[in-house]
């Protein structure tokens, strides 16, 4: 083949180039957004190489951040803090106080959904959007909040009364809310999973009428629903572990810890039941697919973040401490890197985490104060952040959230 003819790779099909950069890793992928305006613009509109980057090289905490963030953050911002987060220590965070409490409360912070960060205080719950850190003006009147969830189709929120269900509909046959007897709840990508004492039911976020199926009655009571991967996971009082898959009972194992430390064990945080995190004041047992670790001596655990490949813990004496599982040797004191701290007297609750696009929020909650730890790690990138009006996805749920609101307020379902 003379020269002139040889086949260059700008002259392949689209589908082709896309095809060989699927085989690359993410640093070659971030290489080559550097070869042309075009290869750039290819690539950055291509969210599903770069979720495929993140699910290989981030296998667990990349869906622990889409779901925090919701679609705020494109794959590639996400992959891009996830890589930085391993320099983490070595950058400034800009420490504030973000809100302040009239009454003292270990859970004032609800976990953060989708890119809204909802707080309890005498008005009901409040709620931020993430991105902007504003204000979304909609206050659920309701201060026995326990959860409040999102997805692409539906709203939810968990009261002590039960939980309540709001989703988007198109064809005005079809139900839009739902009021279910439950005392927890995760949602799924077409469903919404929960569970009344010791039984689990199904609603099908997609069928015309939210009924809910009973799937399954437990023989123990449940401490933590977790969905993954089309499998959900309930951890048990008693230390097992209950696998559910396609409706149906799979499995139940127990807990990968000493049989003594049951009782002990106050808290589990999981992904699924081969990565979770079980803790108390001062035991910490962590099973992940790589590491696993068991500890009687460790910092007196106040508040934990557990975000697969490492893990966040507050202690007593103010501190906001990172954990890498990968600096981890066998019988050897635990290693840490120091994030930051709170004022004098105050500790973290509770934490949690929302990556942005310019880098990630930690979100540290104490009896009255939330303070937030924001990292640039690419300060290029928060160029007009504040200024950004709400999303498609974050104004459909900001309309469910209303719904919700008057719903509340009327209280005709309890």
């Amino acid at each position: 083949m003379q020269k002139s003819e040889m086949l260059h790779i700008n002259d392949l099909p689209l589908e082709s180039f896309l095809e060989i950069l699927s085989k690359a890793d993410g640093f070659t992928i971030g290489v080559c957004r550097r070869v042309s305006k075009n290869w750039k613009e290819i690539i950055d509109g291509t969210e599903l190489l770069w979720q495929d980057c993140c699910k290989k090289e981030y296998k667990h905490s990349s869906v622990i951040a889409r779901r925090k963030s919701g679609k705020d953050t494109s794959w590639y911002n996400i992959y891009k803090n996830l890589k930085t987060w391993s320099n983490i220590s070595k950058i400034q965070s800009k420490t504030r106080e973000f809100y302040n409490f009239s009454l003292h409360d270990k859970c004032h912070a609800l976990e953060i959904d989708n890119g809204i960060l909802p707080l309890k205080d005498a008005r009901g719950v409040v709620l931020y959007d993430m991105n902007t850190m504003k204000n979304i003006p909609v206050v659920v009147p309701e201060k026995n909040c326990l959860k409040v969830a999102h997805n692409d189709c539906a709203s939810a929120i968990l009261i002590k009364s039960g939980l309540l269900l709001q989703r988007t509909v198109t064809n005005p046959n079809f139900m839009s809310e739902a009021f279910f007897k439950a005392d927890n709840f995760v949602l799924a990508e077409n469903a919404m999973y929960f569970f009344n004492n010791r039984d689990i039911y199904k609603c099908d976020l997609g069928h015309e009428n939210l009924s809910s199926k009973l799937i399954l009655h437990c023989d123990y009571d449940i401490k933590v629903m977790q969905y993954n991967s089309n499998v959900l996971y309930i951890f048990t009082d008693c230390g097992n572990i209950v696998t559910i898959v396609n409706e149906q009972l799979d499995s139940v194992k127990p807990i990968a810890v000493p049989p003594e430390w049951l009782k002990q064990v106050k808290h589990i945080t999981a992904i699924n039941d081969k990565n979770y995190v079980c803790y108390s004041r001062i035991l910490f047992k962590i099973e992940t697919d790589t590491y696993k670790h068991l500890y009687i001596e460790f910092p007196p655990i106040t508040a934990l973040f557990f975000y697969g490949d490492i893990v966040l813990i507050g202690t007593k004496n103010s501190e906001i401490l990172l954990y890498r599982l990968s600096s981890q040797k066998y019988k050897v004191t635990p290693i840490f890197e120091r994030l930051g701290a709170l004022p004098d007297g105050k500790y973290a609750v509770q934490l949690d985490v929302c990556e942005r696009k310019s880098g990630p929020v930690i979100v540290a909650a104490t009896f009255f104060e939330i303070f937030v730890f924001e990292y640039d790690f690419f300060p290029n990138d928060n160029v007009d952040r504040m200024k950004k009006t709400f999303t498609t996805n974050k104004l459909c749920i900001y309309k469910r959230l209303l719904r919700l609101k008057d719903r509340l307020q009327c209280q005709s379902f309890i």
